[in-house]
């Protein structure tokens, strides 16, 4: 079976579409919009997670340690 991978270019919404656990995952992480449909479909639609880091000021690093302990492993 092949593991879950998202990419750093995807948007947030492509990633909560592929893997809808991701929500959780970033809200634990302090973005907690994430969980608002409109904020989802408007602002998911350009947002990636390197953009969203740095609008955050959470280390992208971190983000990447919640997703992998999460089971999705994160591609560059």
């Amino acid at each position: 079976m092949e593991g879950k991978m998202i990419s750093l270019q995807d948007s947030v919404e492509e990633i909560v579409g592929k893997h809808p656990e991701a929500v959780h995952i970033l809200q634990e992480l302090g973005f907690s919009s994430i969980g608002n449909p409109l904020m989802l479909s408007t602002m998911g639609r350009f947002m990636t997670l390197p953009k969203a880091a740095a609008m955050k000021k959470v280390p992208l690093d971190e983000i990447k340690v919640a997703f992998r302990k999460n089971g999705i492993e994160v591609m560059d």
